[in-house]
Formats: C-alpha cells, sequence, structure tokens
C-alpha cells in the first residue's frame, strides 16, 4: 500500500521540483517590485509596466503547482470534487498565464541578449499552443471525452511547465560551455519546450511507464 502511494506521488512530487525554481523567481520578482527593488539589472520593464507580470507570476506558479497535483491517480480518485474545482482554477489560470506572457513578448522591450527573433516567435507559438491546448481540453471534457480532455491538459501543461525544464537544460550547459551566446540562449530555451511536449506525448501514448519518471531522473 505505502509503495502504490509513493508511486503515485513520485511524478507530482518530480514537477513539483522542477516548478520550485521558476516559482522561487518569481516570488522574488513580486518582492522586488512590491518593495521597489530591482530583481537584477533588467528590471525596468517590469517596474514600467507591473500588472501584466504580476498576473502572469501569480497565474504560472498556480497552473505549474496545481497542476502536477492533477498527476495523482489516487488524489483524483479520493477527491473528485477537488479535482474538478481545482482543475477549472489550473483551466484559467493557465489562460492567463498564456495571455499575459504573449502579452509581455510582444509589448516589454526585452533585450536582444535575453530574446532574439528566433525566441521571441517560439514564445508567441508555444503561448498559442497552449491557448488552444485548453481550449480543446475544456470542450473535451464538456463533451465527456475524459481521454481527449486529459490529453490536451498534458500538452498544455508541458508548455506551460517551460520555465521549469528551461532551467534543467540551461544550468548545465553554462557550467559545461559556460554563458551562451543570444543565439544558444534562444535555442536552449526553445529546446526546453519541445523535450517537455515530447514528453507529453509519450505519456499520452503511454509507450512507457518510465516516462513519468523522467524528471525524476534529472533531477
Amino acid at each position: 500500500m505505502k509503495s502504490a502511494i509513493r508511486t503515485d506521488w513520485q511524478v507530482p512530487l518530480a514537477l513539483l521540483a522542477v516548478s520550485a525554481i521558476p516559482c522561487a523567481a518569481g516570488i522574488a520578482r513580486l518582492a522586488g517590485l512590491a518593495s521597489n527593488t530591482a530583481f537584477n539589472g533588467d528590471s525596468e520593464r517590469f517596474f514600467a509596466s507591473p500588472v501584466t507580470v504580476i498576473l502572469h507570476i501569480i497565474s504560472a506558479g498556480l497552473f505549474s503547482l496545481l497542476g502536477a497535483l492533477q498527476f495523482s491517480t489516487g488524489l483524483r480518485r479520493r477527491y473528485p470534487q477537488w479535482h474538478k474545482a481545482s482543475g477549472r482554477v489550473v483551466a484559467a489560470s493557465g489562460v492567463v498565464s498564456a495571455l499575459s506572457g504573449i502579452w509581455m513578448t510582444v509589448m516589454y522591450p526585452i533585450p536582444a541578449e535575453l530574446q532574439g527573433d528566433l525566441l521571441f516567435g517560439v514564445r508567441l507559438l508555444v503561448g498559442t499552443s497552449m491557448l488552444v491546448s485548453i481550449a480543446l481540453a475544456v470542450t473535451a471534457v464538456i463533451h465527456r471525452d475524459i481521454a481527449r480532455h486529459r490529453a490536451w491538459m498534458i500538452r498544455g501543461y508541458a508548455l506551460g511547465l517551460g520555465a521549469g525544464m528551461q532551467v534543467v537544460v540551461l544550468l548545465p550547459s553554462m557550467l559545461i560551455m559556460g554563458t551562451p551566446s543570444a543565439l544558444q540562449r534562444d535555442m536552449l530555451m526553445s529546446l526546453a519546450w519541445l523535450i517537455n511536449l515530447i514528453i507529453a506525448e509519450m505519456v499520452i501514448q503511454r509507450r512507457s511507464w518510465g516516462t513519468f519518471c523522467f524528471y525524476r531522473g534529472i533531477l
């Protein structure tokens, strides 16, 4: 029994761990905005227009943390009403996160060394794809197509968890190769979303239960 519980919680806990660093950075950003203290040397755009970034940090945090709990089969079965209620929060926060992410990509004056043309296009594509995935997931659950609902929510969650995987991808690369160039940074950050989508599709197709444990293995 204890072994089954541990197995059921391996994936949610691993996803929570992957989300921890971006969430911590978001909290630090909110604290900086509240105290009018620069989070780093590139904070002017956030002080100039703080509402969108505040919405993005809060919604992305809710999406990643509550979304991770949806992967617990035991939790879903034991508390179905909680699953439905929290699922609505996850979907709504995912929409806000995607829309605010698109707005910041287009409207914020992001330095070229932090976002080149490649990353600009990928961020727009990811945000749009995330919105479409959540919309299709909601439509599917309305029509009681649970399998399709889960598949699209997994895809949407994979896209929303891009920041977590970007930490996993960027840190080892920086330790091995040093500070990446602007293009290399764009490519590595884009690669993180691609990795998440590949994992999502493998999970959806149930090719291997070990795919669920991928995040745990890379921590």
